[in-house]
């Protein structure tokens, strides 16, 4: 029973008729499809010109025109200066596009490069697709002149300008995209960089001009980027400079005051009065004697001070100075002088100059921020008269800029002007007359008697004070009289006239601020008459003496009396009525 029925069945199978699919059964594949902008087959491509080093991009239109998706899967490049310019695989759907993209890196100017580049896809129709590469490498070379734009020194307040040329000195076109400057505002530089930022075809060139004008002293340091189109690496420019100025002050210090006064810019002429000092030809300074002053301080003979030209700007300054010691109607036509130079080439130069150099003679930082110093000049005034009215001084200092560069403007100051003054302190006497009358039966009178005074500003001092006759006088009207002294007492040699109360010697005036308030006081008393019961006056006859007065004053007469220095003479005069 079993074999049976596996016989039947293996019959079944045996007579069963085949299976015709016929039209029921479709195939689907990938179609790829390469097209210009026309729709066109294509299978090539070029890149055109490209900046050398500069990798370009281009794509290529790609359409599946199959039934199933299609997948480009590798890229073969003959050529390693083209490239790919996607991450595979690539997939592309059934009526999809796709825009390829390759790039093209040249290396060598102005050579036409070609390659091939074979596509991996799973179109069975076209596994391997091959298009043809082309591309020409282009040089667009951006130079600039100078690479530093380098100002070196500019004084402040004046200006200096620069050109500067940006040139395309290769085969292409080159776009200048920007120009700026780091800081953007940097101090005194000012620029118009509009002209920079342009196009510039084969072998042109674009220029600008820059300008540097300082108004404060320092360094100019800045930068100019320019940027470039193309892919080109940017141009940096440095920009740099310095702002000069020399800042001299010619200033002048008693060595005796803490204070000093400067001549600067603002201030381009300053005076400095030493004040009345003793003359040292009356006052020597080793001679033991003493000038004193109103309060009976003694006053010196000499002051000093320092005269020094200090610079503080931070650039040297070449300067002159002339001493000019005026004459002003002196009776020495200021041959001597009274002011004394630490470097003068003698005692009494009359006018010189001090020789013309820089400050500093070495570029150097000795004063820090105080600037440099010129080695200081001492100026000593030591008042010493050769006449009377030798009493005052002055020397003008002139201090004046020297070599300044061809073309620099006007750079202060120019000229600086320091006056020094100076005065002797001189003693003067001058006399007054007396005149004394006798009236009735008086037969003699004592009369207060000042006969000198001091219209000087220094001290006078009287050593000696005498009563004289002359043979050229009248006498009591008894005929011609000897030279001689009138001495006290009866039987003198002046028979009318003698020291009542005679004067304390010697004696000084002290000085006078102004000659119209001259300083005395009574010196002793003159007696006048009949002396010791000797002969009496006669009425109406006019009786004249002579009171002489030696004094320290170094400009009085000579004496005409054996007697030693010099004298001031007064007349007195009497008559009986």
């Amino acid at each position: 029973m079993t074999n049976s029925r596996f016989f039947v069945g293996l019959l079944v199978l045996a007579v069963t008729p085949a299976c015709d699919c016929g039209t029921a059964v479709r195939r689907t594949f990938p179609k790829l499809e390469i097209l210009d902008d026309q729709g066109a087959d294509r299978s090539t491509l070029d890149f055109g010109q490209v900046q050398l080093n500069s990798t370009a991009t281009a794509r290529i239109r790609m359409r599946n025109a199959g039934t199933a998706v299609l997948n480009l899967s590798a890229a073969t490049f003959a050529n390693q200066k083209f490239g790919l310019g996607e991450t595979l695989p690539v997939t592309i759907e059934q009526n999809g596009e796709h825009m390829f993209a390759f790039t093209f890196k040249p290396t060598e100017p102005d050579l036409r490069e070609m390659g091939t580049v074979t596509l991996t896809t799973d179109d069975p129709s076209r596994p391997m697709v091959q298009l043809t590469l082309f591309g020409t490498g282009i040089a667009a070379v951006a130079t600039v002149m100078p690479r530093t734009l380098d100002f070196g020194e500019v004084y402040v307040n004046e200006d200096k300008s620069l050109d500067l040329t940006v040139t395309n000195a290769g085969s292409n076109a080159l776009e200048i995209t920007n120009a700026a400057l780091t800081p953007a505002s940097p101090p005194g530089l000012t620029a118009n960089l509009t002209p920079l930022k342009t196009t510039l075809n084969a072998g042109a060139s674009a220029t600008t001009s820059f300008r540097f004008a300082p108004t404060a002293t320092g360094d100019l340091s800045a930068t100019l980027d320019v940027t470039l189109g193309g892919g080109l690496d940017p141009l940096r420019v440095n920009v740099r400079g310095k702002a000069i100025e020399a800042v001299p002050k010619i200033c002048f210090k008693f060595d005796d005051s803490p204070l000093e006064g400067c001549a600067d810019r603002a201030n381009t002429m300053l005076q400095f009065p030493f004040g009345s000092l003793c003359d040292n030809r009356l006052f020597p300074a080793d001679g033991g004697v003493r000038c004193t002053g109103g309060d009976g301080g003694v006053l010196a003979s000499s002051r000093s001070g320092r005269l020094s030209v200090r610079n503080e700007g931070n650039t040297p300054v070449s300067y002159a100075f002339t001493m000019n010691l005026l004459a002003g109607g002196r009776c020495d036509a200021g041959v001597g002088i009274d002011f004394e130079f630490s470097n003068a080439p003698s005692a009494d130069a009359g006018r010189f100059n001090v020789p013309t150099f820089k400050l500093p003679n070495a570029v150097t930082d000795p004063r820090g921020q105080l600037g440099w110093e010129a080695p200081p000049v001492t100026v000593t005034y030591r008042p010493t008269s050769r006449c009377r009215d030798d009493g005052a001084d002055q020397v003008q200092i002139f201090w004046t800029r020297q070599n300044e560069p061809i073309g620099a403007a006007t750079r202060q100051p120019q000229a600086a002007v320091l006056i020094l003054t100076g005065q002797s302190l001189l003693p003067r006497g001058v006399t007054s007359d007396l005149n004394i009358t006798l009236s009735g039966q008086v037969t003699s009178v004592n009369q207060s008697y000042n006969g000198l005074s001091n219209i000087g500003d220094a001290p006078l001092t009287i050593r000696a004070a005498q009563l004289w006759q002359a043979m050229f006088l009248a006498d009591g009207g008894t005929g011609a009289e000897p030279f001689e002294e009138c001495l006290p007492g009866a039987g003198g040699a002046c028979r009318f006239f003698w020291w009542a109360t005679p004067p304390t010697l010697p004696t000084t005036l002290a000085g006078t601020p102004q000659p119209n308030m001259p300083v005395s006081r009574p010196l002793g008393q003159i007696a006048f008459g009949q002396q010791d019961g000797g002969v009496a006056a006669q009425v109406g006859t006019p009786y004249r003496i002579f009171a002489v007065f030696e004094t320290d004053d170094p400009y009085g007469s000579p004496c005409p009396y054996p007697t030693s220095g010099s004298c001031v003479i007064s007349t007195l005069r009497a008559i009986a009525q």
